[in-house]
């Protein structure tokens, strides 16, 4: 009798355990990846990209750790003091959050999840193959909001959008049956 009490506690806890590291089930039938193909379909159909909803695809966490520069005293002996101590600033993005493009340029789209309207410029979305990625620097560093974070997780974050959005774009097509000299 103990010993199937023992059994059936470690199973229990191995059940929560792997339910807790399991990762979250998004509807990935709902959602395609945004492509340079399906942007050129919308820009040829005359829709906007502001007007588009799009969702990452993967969590995404910054982080930096800095001083405010009003805390900074210098003191009449020459010595720094720091009032308010460092500041750790962190901005989680959660997989298929919505989000809204505030900028785009030759194969990139920026993008924001911010709902307080503070972010003016938005994470910057590369094109790489057909396909738009988070663009991080080499030593993994994320530009957002006019400072540089180091990105603890979301390397590889790709652009979706509601699979809703096809059936959105008329796409219009004929066979030619050629011309002949003198018609």
């Amino acid at each position: 009798m103990k010993m199937n009490f023992k059994n059936l506690f470690l199973g229990i806890v191995l059940m929560a355990g792997a339910t807790a590291c399991a990762p979250s089930q998004v509807p990935f039938t709902n959602f395609t990846a945004f492509t340079e193909e399906l942007r050129r379909d919308l820009e040829n159909a005359g829709i906007p990209l502001n007007k588009v909803q799009f969702y990452n695809d993967k969590p995404i966490t910054v982080k930096r750790e800095g001083i405010n520069p009003n805390d900074i005293n210098v003191n009449s002996e020459g010595s720094i003091s720091i009032q308010n101590g460092k500041t750790i600033q962190t901005i989680n993005v959660r997989p298929f959050t919505p989000g809204v493009v505030l900028g785009t340029g030759n194969g990139s789209l920026n993008v924001s999840w911010d709902d307080t309207q503070q972010d003016t410029k938005g994470m910057r979305f590369n094109l790489n193959g057909n396909q738009y990625y988070l663009a991080t620097t080499e030593d993994s560093k994320l530009d957002y909001k006019g400072s540089h974070f180091d990105i603890q997780s979301g390397i590889g974050t790709r652009l979706f959008v509601n699979k809703d959005l096809l059936k959105q774009v008329n796409v219009q097509r004929e066979t030619q049956k050629g011309r002949r000299v003198g018609d």
